[in-house]
């Protein structure tokens, strides 16, 4: 498979990923219906201070690996390439550990289909630093 058209796919997955916190920056019903998975009925006033604090931060990180994987894209070096891709799967992986911690522990966790491509982002970019062509 094309390592290029991984790095694609990766971004609308974790563009994906990120748009539950995305629409909660905008949506007072959404941002409620995740705090409450969360924090309970009825969660308190500081409670969504800290959710809005980790919604935006955490945006905004998931812009930046967006950002960096298209950035990315310029490279034409398979060797190079590859080496981005086992980066960019550490780094996935990494950033699907803690939901993953979260279910086997039974704690609040991202929904499942977040959990779900989460995962087959970090196998993409696996398989594209092992068998990625140009």
């Amino acid at each position: 498979m094309n390592i290029k058209t991984i790095f694609k796919i990766n971004m609308g997955l974790i563009f994906l990923q990120g748009l539950p916190l995305f629409i909660s920056l905008f949506s007072p019903e959404f941002k409620m219906m995740l705090t409450t998975d969360a924090f309970g009925d009825k969660p308190s006033p500081d409670a969504i201070t800290m959710f809005d604090q980790f919604a935006l931060v955490l945006g905004f990180v998931i812009l930046g690996i967006i950002s960096l994987i298209y950035g990315a894209l310029s490279f034409n070096d398979i060797k190079v390439l590859k080496r981005i891709s086992f980066l960019l799967f550490a780094l996935s992986g990494f950033f699907a550990l803690p939901d993953l911690i979260n279910v086997f522990t039974g704690q609040p966790t991202a929904p499942l289909p977040v959990i779900f491509m989460g995962l087959v982002s970090v196998g993409l970019f696996y398989y594209g630093s092992k068998k990625g062509t140009i």
